[in-house]
């Protein structure tokens, strides 16, 4: 039976979808502020977390971006309830990982459709990566047979540097290839895994975090604007200063310019001069 945490501080709203979930046989918590949902996420464990976006204390942004910082073992599906429209809050939230929004007032089948959708995707999506890292590991043995005999230090060395001129091997879910890692324009974080986005105007999914390409890849190339986003610098077409000390970037094959934060400004400032 799965689990759902309902974070909503409109009580009406709150109270209908919880008798709608449990009429499906979801088990069940709420919370009506943001502060009082994430005490319960570090509690106890939700395969799908409803939260709205505008509330009191603790908005709905600031829910999702602190739960990266739980650890958590398994995270669960994360769906926005908002009544927003504002493209900017979209962008925001998937940037920040969120899985899906459902505008409100939604209907009962909205609602499930939504619940269901996410599920099953979240399902495939593990199979998958499963199925792939065994690929991946079967390969790894046959094109390097001595790897296996090599010490420990050295093979510990050798991964964690990746060749801007080498060769990673990826999936989009219908074909792996082999693809070069100087093709790589940006990569996003989702959740337990990294989206990764090539000139060829694909994308793949890699259970990997967005910590571990930081740590990997070469910083002469690669350089992390957002705790979600890392470009290829090699990409940057245009960097014009916006609000606030903030900047924007443009890059080739990217139709939205990134947003970066006054912080990653400063990180920005340093590696690439003349801004």
């Amino acid at each position: 039976m799965k689990s759902i945490l309902i974070i909503e501080d409109d009580i009406i709203i709150r109270e209908a979808t919880i008798s709608i979930l449990n009429s499906e046989g979801f088990n069940v918590d709420s919370a009506s502020n943001g502060t009082e949902g994430l005490k319960l996420i570090k509690r106890n464990k939700y395969d799908i977390i409803l939260c709205d976006i505008m509330m009191p204390e603790m908005n709905g942004f600031d829910v999702l971006e602190n739960m990266k910082s739980l650890k958590l073992n398994i995270k669960p599906v994360f769906i926005y309830l908002t009544a927003k429209s504002d493209r900017p809050d979209y962008r925001q939230g998937m940037e920040l990982g969120a899985d899906d929004y459902i505008p409100k007032p939604y209907t009962r089948e909205e609602l499930l459709k939504s619940i269901d959708t996410q599920l099953r995707k979240k399902e495939e999506s593990n199979n998958k990566i499963d199925i792939e890292q065994e690929v991946i590991r079967i390969l790894n043995e046959k094109l390097n047979p001595d790897e296996q005999n090599k010490p420990s230090a050295a093979k510990e060395k050798e991964q964690t540097e990746i060749r801007y001129e080498g060769k990673i091997f990826l999936s989009d879910g219908k074909k792996s290839d082999f693809v070069k890692l100087r093709t790589v324009i940006f990569i996003q974080s989702a959740k337990d895994y990294t989206r990764l986005y090539t000139t060829d105007s694909r994308s793949y999914i890699v259970r990997k975090p967005i910590k571990q390409w930081h740590e990997k890849l070469p910083k002469e190339h690669f350089m992390r604007i957002h705790r979600s986003t890392i470009i290829n610098t090699d990409f940057i077409r245009k960097v014009e200063k916006w609000n606030n000390y903030t900047h924007r970037i443009y890059m080739e094959g990217v139709k939205e310019p990134f947003l970066i934060s006054q912080s990653y400004s400063r990180i920005l400032k340093n590696q690439i001069k003349g801004i």
